[in-house]
């Protein structure tokens, strides 16, 4: 009677999973045997990310696991300060093309660290920012851009340089929606269906809308909460709970179409593939 929680990775034509019972274990997609399973004790509760021979991981004690795709032997692991109070934060794990690893603890400490090497870069303590806060710590996804990273939590949204963890900008304003990264632009949507368009390099406010404005056709109640945004052809696509579209235009953020796709709901964000978007309700 226990909940299994599954994340999982398709990479070199195996799919890679772990749960909240400490396995991580790879399948063969097309003969759907497994390869390996490994149990290693605790939790995880963190994507999957890889890059050669290597799966990296967090558990839920802020531990990193690096774990062999062959065999899913340990590699390494480093630990961090685990945290004391258990939530349900879900870290976030991001690459960079030149050997570095990014996440953020559930204690809010962002680590770089170089898998080729075994270094750590620097850290920063994120939640020492957000200071006179005393819920437990929060982040959205991290999102990698060039030389910088991108992430909102529970008091601010932060561009952050790679180089060294020194702040570019950070806007008071908070989401734990992943934000979508473009050449010029970072949007930002909240799931009461505020959403923002800010300059990626300065951090200033291009523009900012509210979805469901009292004249809009459109009431949350009908629509659902925002689960999701997406860049798609030049326009924001954002999905609901209560299963509709919305086609927003990018340079003012007003609603250019909408659609109820879905009489159930979304369950998880979309995915798009060849001009079809693929969502499960």
């Amino acid at each position: 009677n226990f909940p299994i929680k599954i994340k999982k990775i398709l990479f070199k034509k195996n799919l890679i999973a772990s749960d909240n019972l400490g396995y991580i274990y790879s399948i063969n997609i097309e003969t759907s045997q497994i390869n390996w399973a490994k149990n290693y004790g605790i939790a995880f509760n963190s994507n999957l990310k890889t890059d050669g021979d290597k799966i990296f991981i967090l558990n839920q004690d802020n531990k990193l696991y690096v774990v062999n795709f062959n065999d899913g032997s340990q590699i390494l692991d480093l630990e961090t300060f685990p945290s004391f109070l258990k939530s349900k934060y879900n870290s976030n794990i991001v690459l960079d093309n030149s050997g570095n690893i990014f996440f953020i603890t559930s204690n809010g400490e962002l680590y770089s660290i170089n898998y080729l090497s075994n270094n750590i870069n620097w850290l920063s303590n994120i939640s020492s920012k957000n200071s006179g806060k005393t819920e437990l710590f929060y982040s959205s996804s991290i999102v990698y851009n060039n030389t910088q990273i991108f992430f909102s939590t529970s008091v601010s949204t932060y561009s952050i340089n790679t180089g060294n963890g020194s702040i570019n900008w950070s806007l008071p304003f908070s989401t734990n929606l992943r934000p979508i990264v473009s050449q010029k632009f970072l949007f930002l949507a909240t799931k009461d269906g505020f959403i923002l368009n800010v300059d990626s390099k300065t951090g200033k406010v291009n523009w900012s809308q509210s979805l469901f404005k009292e004249k809009s056709k459109l009431k949350k109640n009908k629509v659902g909460e925002i689960i999701s945004i997406l860049l798609v052809s030049d326009q924001i696509l954002a999905t609901t709970s209560s299963g509709y579209f919305l086609f927003i235009d990018y340079k003012s953020g007003k609603i250019l179409n909408y659609t109820k796709a879905s009489k159930s709901g979304f369950y998880a964000s979309p995915a798009i593939v060849n001009k079809k978007i693929y969502a499960i309700d």
